[in-house]
């Protein structure tokens, strides 16, 4: 860097939060909130479609599984898009992705056809999720990385919780076609609004180069009272090695821990909260409740799930990684007990609720801590090779439970199935907490205690 350059990171990291960092904040909470209402839209509308198409209830075993593939297609090409072209690029092409076969979903005429709009819609749900993690993670305040990340999952709960109460609502008079319609819909206008206000990642474009004046204006926006002069340049300090994204970034010096232990937890957590969410509607039928009330439970689980969530992203901040072990372990135990015979029909839904809850908590944790782990130039990689990992996951942990279930096998057994996994996640999670004490990871990872010093001069 020469003396005309401007070092744009520790400025934008050690500052307060502004109107321009609450700004990108809400819009990636209501672009995880659209998200949300999309990706749950098969999961309360399977008991319905399953009546509707007369079909057994592990035949939607195999619409979730291609659903999750797209999933995982997307995560992958998406976080691709997001490091290449940026990341407002890779989440409006994401949200139009999964919002034109939602509203093509309408028309479908046979599970078949069912299944191929929702491998499309699948490819659009994967590819928001990288990009709004690097998003956030690249525009919060060093302090508040992990808060950013997990409040604007906030959105994608309760996209989860609304598109549930449209179910219950609407499809008694309209039919399960009104869900994506309502998700398509909601996409569509989306994708046009923020396409004009989302800002773009002010570290993305220092990094790669883009257009000083467009960088400029949004680093005066950030940082408003930061005086610059006309020759002088704002860039990003990065070392030689990240001047281009390699897959060996994503194992080089602490990483070549970090990264496996990342997948592991994804993939872990995945077959867990991914399965759970996929099938409960239509467990809680089996279990005895009647339609209304099971995706009444859905919903108020996935609402539980925003105050679980804010509580595990301060514990985060707190304490890093380590604290994710809380919400799996109480995940476990809440998802076993659920399986116990002889419960209450009020007992089943407040268990239910506070699986899905604990569940999601740790859904978004795993979201919330994985973009710190990664510098800005593969960040949208690191995250989107992870998140990948989890929709591996997610593809084979609904199928295996609908083979569980055409198998008859007892409700118990099912969900020891589906809680076993988040074992694996807490045993992960102290790893990786290990390893962000590491003096290499401290430059990458926000420390949750960490407070700027006098000479750091925050905003």
């Amino acid at each position: 860097m020469s003396s005309h350059d401007v070092d744009i990171a520790p400025i934008l990291e050690n500052r307060r939060i502004g109107r321009f960092q609450a700004l990108t904040l809400a819009l990636g909470c209501l672009t995880l909130f659209v998200d949300g209402l999309d990706y749950s839209a098969i999961n309360v509308g399977a008991p319905a479609i399953l009546r509707g198409f007369h079909a057994e209830s592990s035949a939607m075993r195999f619409v979730f599984g291609w659903s999750f593939f797209g999933i995982f297609v997307g995560s992958v090409l998406f976080g691709y898009i997001g490091d290449k072209y940026g990341r407002k690029i890779g989440t409006v092409l994401g949200v139009l992705a999964y919002s034109l076969p939602a509203l093509v979903t309408v028309y479908a005429h046979s599970l078949d056809e069912l299944t191929f709009w929702r491998f499309l819609a699948g490819i659009g749900i994967g590819g928001v999720v990288p990009n709004i993690i690097a998003l956030l993670t690249e525009t919060a305040p060093k302090r508040y990385r992990v808060t950013f990340v997990m409040v604007g999952f906030i959105g994608y709960s309760t996209g989860n919780a609304t598109i549930a109460q449209v179910a219950t609502w609407l499809v008694p008079a309209h039919g399960w076609q009104i869900i994506f319609l309502v998700a398509g819909l909601a996409g569509v206008v989306l994708s046009s609004f923020l396409l004009f206000v989302l800002p773009e990642s002010i570290p993305y474009l220092a990094s790669t180069g883009a257009d000083p004046a467009r960088l400029r204006k949004l680093v005066q926006r950030a940082a408003p009272e930061l005086v610059l002069a006309p020759d002088q340049r704002i860039v990003i300090k990065r070392t030689a090695s990240e001047a281009k994204f390699s897959l060996k970034l994503l194992f080089a010096s602490y990483r070549r821990f970090a990264t496996p232990l990342l997948w592991v937890a994804f993939f872990a957590e995945s077959l867990t909260f991914m399965t759970l969410s996929a099938w409960l509607a239509v467990l809680l039928e089996q279990a005895g409740l009647p339609p209304q009330q099971a995706t009444l439970t859905f919903s108020f689980g996935s609402f539980g799930a925003v105050l679980a969530t804010i509580i595990a992203g301060r514990l985060i901040d707190r304490f890093g990684p380590k604290a994710v072990v809380i919400s799996a372990m109480l995940a476990v135990t809440m998802i076993t007990y659920l399986g116990s015979g002889g419960l209450s029909p009020l007992v089943i839904s407040i268990v239910a609720v506070l699986s899905l809850a604990c569940a999601s908590a740790t859904h978004q944790s795993i979201n919330g801590i994985v973009g710190g782990f990664y510098p800005t130039i593969v960040r949208g990689n690191g995250v989107g090779y992870a998140t990948g990992m989890g929709r591996i996951a997610a593809i084979i942990g609904p199928v295996l439970a609908g083979y569980l279930m055409a198998a008859n096998l007892p409700l118990q057994q099912v969900l020891l199935f589906i809680a076993a996994p988040e074992l694996v996640v807490a045993a992960a999670c102290v790893g990786l907490d290990v390893l962000r004490r590491s003096p290499s990871a401290r430059a990458d990872f926000a420390l949750a205690t960490q407070t700027p010093s006098p000479s750091e001069q925050p905003a």
